[in-house]
């Protein structure tokens, strides 16, 4: 500590902090709770903005322990479960695995009246570990270990047990977290965690993903952004663990902060985002009579079914041709039917954002093909449709831009551009790169993508 501040303890733990870091955990807190208040962080919005910021925290989490990953291969292998030539099946396991282990947080951190407990650590680190190094994934270890870089010498192994148990029981009675939403001693509860995890350092390997995951669950549970520790803070954040060994925590909560108020920032643009989202809806539903409404609504039913009923089929086709591996692999990625709102913004004529439906991968060596499904407006060909279904393909290869079929053109694309559907007939409509829709039944919308597809990019 320095001369003129003072040192605060942090009730239940061996770690004290900087008094004069108060007003800045205080704005962060008053933050989170106007968010709160004014109905900006409902369930769905924090949920959401997870799931975005979780490529970003396993690629950081795992390249801070030296994982040669980058962003773009780290979402490949998680998402799309491609294994990537050339690259570590390790460091690959290792981005799975951390996968795993947050899909874990998310159900431990939806129950927030209940304690995180020891065995939960322990999950934690089986998840984390498991294929990896399975004698070890979830168990204490056995022997005496260093820190690669520290002076500091972690306890024996015949501690760690009454150490870990200290540690639960301490985890435990912050973790069950009441009425405390948005609580400014959360943050510094979710700093001692992963620090006095990392001092007793109880596996073999893995204690820094652990550490971090139990960190950003605290902050979760209590309803704060995720803290990510990027690889470029990595000297900063071992510095800061080092100093805590000397029980100040200043500099790790000072980190911990900026990590959370660099999320927060993200996090009130999506909840923004959301509430501009439910005004649009509630715009939408005034331009409706009730009876139009009803009507509006029972065709959107009948609309849904058959577009669930068309991805089935896509879906099954992927997997039966992915067992049979004559051409590589082949991935089925499913994004979710297109909602009510958004489809009757399409059936205006309105504009809207997020309307993929689900996309296609095909692998084989070297050699592969995205094909994304997307919602749309009608072409001239289908006018008769609400809303249409259109075809696009990832140009070039391994850019993660997409192009529509029509816009490429023939005869470098498979034949169908456009998918509607006609409720009074019960049958798919297609559309070819120029020509006039005509109705066709599922089985063969399928069979001549996929057999186009593969005839296009894996055959000589």
């Amino acid at each position: 500590m320095s001369e003129t501040s003072f040192a605060k303890d942090i009730e239940g733990t061996p770690y004290c902090f900087e008094e004069s870091q108060m007003p800045f955990l205080r704005k962060v807190s008053d933050r989170v709770q106007e968010m709160r208040k004014a109905g900006r962080l409902t369930p769905k919005v924090l949920g959401n903005i997870r799931r975005y910021f979780r490529i970003k925290s396993i690629y950081h989490s795992n390249a801070i322990e030296g994982n040669i990953l980058n962003v773009g291969e780290t979402r490949q292998v998680v998402e799309f479960g491609l294994t990537i030539t050339g690259k570590p099946l390790k460091d690959q396991a290792e981005a799975k695995n951390l996968k795993e282990a947050l899909d874990f947080l998310e159900d431990l951190a939806g129950s927030p009246d209940k304690p995180i407990t020891e065995a939960d650590v322990r999950q934690i680190h089986y998840l984390v570990l498991k294929g990896i190094d399975d004698s070890n994934a979830g168990k204490y270890r056995s022997i005496t270990v260093e820190i690669s870089g520290s002076e500091f010498k972690p306890p024996a192994p015949e501690s760690v047990p009454s150490e870990m148990h200290q540690f639960g029981r301490w985890l435990a009675s912050v973790s069950s977290i009441g009425e405390n939403y948005g609580l400014l001693e959360a943050i510094l509860y979710a700093a001692a965690a992963h620090t006095w995890f990392v001092y007793i350092h109880p596996f073999i390997d893995g204690n820094g993903r652990v550490a971090r995951l139990l960190m950003n669950l605290l902050l979760m549970r209590y309803g704060y952004p995720i803290a990510i520790i990027t690889k470029e803070d990595r000297l900063r954040y071992y510095d800061a663990l080092e100093i805590s060994q000397t029980a100040d925590l200043s500099p790790f909560v000072a980190l911990v902060i900026e990590c959370i108020s660099e999320s927060l920032e993200e996090y009130e643009e999506a909840a923004k985002e959301q509430k501009e989202q439910e005004e649009w809806a509630a715009a939408l539903a005034s331009k409706f009579s009730h009876k139009e409404a009803v009507r509006s609504k029972n065709e959107y039913e009948v609309w849904k079914s058959a577009m669930e009923l068309l991805r089935s089929y896509f879906r099954q086709a992927a997997e039966l041709l992915n067992d049979s591996a004559a051409i590589g692999k082949v991935y089925f990625k499913d994004f979710g039917v297109l909602e009510y709102e958004k489809y009757l913004s399409l059936k205006l004529g309105e504009s809207t954002k997020k309307t993929w439906f689900f996309r296609v991968d095909f692998v084989s060596g070297e050699r592969s093909a995205r094909y994304l499904f997307f919602f749309g407006w009608p072409g001239r060909h289908l006018k008769d449709q609400d809303v249409t279904l259109h075809l696009s393909r990832e140009e070039p290869p391994k850019s993660f831009h997409y192009e529509r079929l029509e816009y490429i053109g023939a005869p470098n694309v498979p034949s169908i551009v456009e998918i509607g559907y006609r409720a009074e007939a019960e049958r798919f409509v297609v559309r070819g790169q120029s020509g006039q829709g005509k109705t066709d039944k599922i089985e063969n919308i399928g069979r001549k993508f996929f057999d186009e597809v593969i005839s296009l990019h894996f055959q000589p």
